[in-house]
Formats: C-alpha cells, structure tokens, sequence
C-alpha cells in the first residue's frame, strides 16, 4: 500500500517538473540594475545540496519514527524535489509579484523602520542599495527562510504521509517539521558558505543564471498585469 501511495506520488511529482519545463520556454528578459532577487542566492546552495538535505532529513525520520531507512528515503526524496524545484521557486515568484506590484518603491535607509521594511516586505527582491548588501542580504534570507520553512513542511508532509500511511498523520507532521529544522540548519551553513565564497561561486551561479532570468521574467509579467 505504501509503496503503491509513493508511485502516486511519484507520478504527480513528474507532472508538476513537466510543467514547470514547460513554462520554461518563455522568453527570457535581460535585466540591469533591478535590485538582487534572493531566489539568485537561495537557489544554488538549495539545489546544489538537495542530496545531502535528503539524506539528512532520511536518517532523522528513520531515527524519530523508528523505521527503515529504505522506507523513508523515497517519500523524503518525492517530498524534497517537490518542495525544493517547485514549491520554494513558486513561493517566490508569489511574493515578489506582490512586492513589485504593490511594495516595490524604494524609501531608503534612513530610519530604523525603513531598513525593517527593506529586508522583511521588501525581502523576496531586495532594492538595489548595494552599499548595505552586506548587512541586508543575511537579515533577507533569515527572513525569508520562515516561509521556506512552512512551504517545505506543508508539501513533504504529506508526501511523507502517502508513503508512510501506517503512521499517525500527528507524529508524521512532528517529525517533518523536526527533520526540515536540522536540513534548513544545513542549508543556512551552505548558504553562509556560499556568501563567504562568492568569488569562488560566480561560476556555479552563472549555471543558474538562466533559471532566475526566467523567473524574474514571470515575476515582471505577472506584476505588470496586477498594476494594469
């Protein structure tokens, strides 16, 4: 049974990957002096550390339930491709749609409260005041990691649940909340890794170049629609 529940939820992870493939064949749009979207720096570390990630969350639900760790290796890893290539990726584009469209102007950094606001609602694309990326980028991400968090809980849950159906549903969402705390305890050590050695990463970034030019793209698309 459970093993049938993962086919299933193997098959939907496949179609929604082959859809967002899909959409990827939009045109790409060049941009210049924008600001910094965070997906440009969330994503390489994400994506880059998607096996280790699996497997910590792996040997943590193994240990916590008391299980297999053949057993809960194929949920985790349904859950996580899910949650990591689309689910994170589409929060984004969500969030900074609404910034660009309704919170998008610059106020400065003059005040205490407007360098709140500069990393919190303006967190998704940061504006473009270079001069304080230094402190504004880790207060972003440590920001925009909550959302993260609760998106990946909310899609691997129940994943996890269809693949472990013998399971109570309570302890399931217990312990995919615990094992996404120590994976996102990782990914803050990949990302801080990443920003000490941006030199030594600009040609990994160059990779996903392509991928946050497209999803800048949509983010442009679907703000100008709002404001129209």
């Amino acid at each position: 049974m459970a093993l049938k529940n993962c086919k299933e939820c193997g098959k939907e992870v496949a179609l929604v990957l082959f859809l967002v493939a899909l959409l990827a064949v939009f045109p790409k749009t060049a941009f210049a002096n924008v600001g910094l979207p965070l997906v440009a720096i969330i994503l390489p570390p994400m994506w880059l550390g998607l096996v280790p990630i699996i497997l910590v969350e792996t040997i943590v639900n193994s240990r916590l339930l008391s299980i297999p760790f053949r057993r809960t290796l194929l949920p985790v890893t349904f859950g996580n491709i899910t949650s990591t290539i689309v689910g994170i990726p589409f929060m984004w584009v969500v969030l900074a749609t609404i910034e660009g469209a309704f919170f998008g102007k610059a106020v400065g950094l003059q005040t205490t409260s407007a360098k709140l606001y500069a990393v919190t609602i303006q967190s998704p694309w940061l504006i473009p005041y270079e001069h304080a990326f230094g402190w504004m980028i880790p207060a972003a991400l440590l920001v925009f990691s909550v959302p993260c968090f609760i998106v990946s809980v909310l899609v691997e849950a129940p994943i996890n649940r269809a693949g472990l159906s013998d399971v109570p549903s309570k302890l399931i969402w217990k312990v995919t909340a615990i094992s996404n705390t120590a994976s996102y305890i990782c990914l803050g050590l990949l990302t801080w890794g990443e920003f000490l050695l941006k030199d030594n990463f600009r040609h990994i970034d160059a990779i996903f170049m392509p991928v946050t030019e497209w999803l800048m793209g949509l983010v442009f698309r679907i703000a100008k629609l709002l404001v129209a």
